[in-house]
């Protein structure tokens, strides 16, 4: 317990300078951990800045082990699989084969339900920074989440809506079980607060061509225009980078460009978004707003330094998923400290949820729930703004 205090308490600060131990370090044991990232993808902003973040926190955490003088020393193995449920059940396997018994990642849900079996037969857990679906929040399996669900989601872009002055949302989702999650939670919870929700339009993971199902949602906007008036409409959109083609398509439709136009967090700080000029400016001009897993201010002392360092390394802007994986790598390393590097699959896990359950990091409190899944969370809301020539 004292050398697991050790490791944690440096977490969340970058060390400049450690003097050298007295103490003749032990035999060190390398251990494997995975990063499963979409790095050539869809999403791939959280791909890259999720990469960067665990190699620095391997090369922090390996840093702290080293200067306390510990046996352990973790390794990152990172593959891409391009948001691709098979090429993720893919990656696991090797993965697996190579040693990993503990990986971050993958980003969907999608990816996470297509390796939901091989995790639980074969020993992995599987601690994603960004699936939400409630589909997937199962009690003692071998799937973590280090972010709140879908429900808390809509909770949050529903209060954004209320204030709004919304009364009807007709919603818009990529057919995978994340943003279907999403689009479910809408339907459960926004007419609890008074504002209806339409059928809206369900679209394939490799569609490109958007004109049908932008028409069928042309109609449920006009109907709603119809009800309560232009200004208390809005599409609700749950995507990822495809939502720039969608944008394209949607920029000279005199109907869909006089409502509002929501988001998720698979689309919120898209770097493809932002450097699509026309579906851009079509953003700013629906209004489009999306929310995403948030870092507190109060907390801005542990995840500046580390948004920062990824920053220089990727040239992109991390959010707090990225920092989630920083922050799992070390419950990570507090967890194989307690239970050992051969440690069976179940004691593994249950000391990953000990050690998150009083681990403060850049995300802050750490605490899962009993489906493992993250317990609380603030959330930020993202929108583009022209700036010279860009957004």
């Amino acid at each position: 317990r004292a050398t697991l205090l050790a490791l944690l308490l440096p977490a969340a600060i970058t060390l400049t300078a450690c003097s050298e131990s007295t103490t003749e370090p032990p035999t060190t044991r390398v251990v494997p951990i995975g990063g499963l990232f979409s790095l050539t993808g869809n999403w791939s902003t959280l791909g890259l800045t999720s990469e960067a973040a665990l190699e620095l926190a391997v090369e922090d955490i390996n840093a702290s082990l080293d200067f306390i003088g510990s046996w352990l020393r973790l390794r990152a193995l990172v593959e891409d699989t391009e948001l691709d449920p098979e090429r993720a059940l893919d990656a696991a396997r090797r993965m697996r084969e190579a040693g990993v018994r503990i990986t971050l990642g993958p980003q969907s849900s999608a990816e996470v339900e297509a390796l939901k079996s091989f995790a639980d037969a074969n020993g992995l857990l599987v601690v994603s920074q960004s699936s939400t679906a409630g589909s997937l929040a199962i009690p003692d399996d071998n799937i973590l989440r280090l972010t709140p669900g879908d429900s808390l989601e809509i909770v949050a872009l529903g209060a954004l809506m209320l204030d709004d002055g919304i009364e009807a949302i007709v919603p818009l989702w990529r057919a995978d079980a994340g943003n279907q999650g999403l689009a479910n939670a809408m339907r459960a919870h926004l007419p609890t607060l008074g504002i209806g929700v339409s059928p809206g339009a369900e679209y394939g993971t490799s569609q490109t061509d958007f004109d049908e199902t932008l028409a069928v949602i042309r109609g449920e906007v006009e109907e709603a225009i119809a009800a309560v008036g232009a200004a208390r409409v809005a599409v609700a959109l749950a995507a990822f980078d495809e939502a720039v083609d969608l944008f394209h398509a949607a920029a000279n439709d005199p109907v869909l460009s006089a409502v509002r136009w929501y988001g998720t967090d698979g689309i919120a700080r898209s770097a493809a978004l932002e450097n699509g000029a026309s579906a851009a400016d079509f953003a700013v001009r629906v209004g489009f707003v999306a929310p995403i897993f948030g870092l507190s201010d109060a907390n801005a002392r542990k995840w500046r330094p580390i948004v920062e360092r990824i920053g220089e390394r990727t040239g992109l802007d991390a959010d707090a998923f990225a920092v989630a994986v920083y922050d799992g790598a070390w419950v990570a390393a507090g967890a194989y400290l307690e239970a050992g590097a051969d440690a069976d699959a179940e004691s593994l896990r249950s000391q990953f949820i000990e050690v998150a359950d009083a681990y403060r990091g850049g995300t802050g409190l750490m605490r899962l729930n009993a489906d493992g899944d993250r317990a609380e969370g603030n959330f930020d809301f993202f929108a583009l703004e022209p700036v010279g020539d860009g957004f």
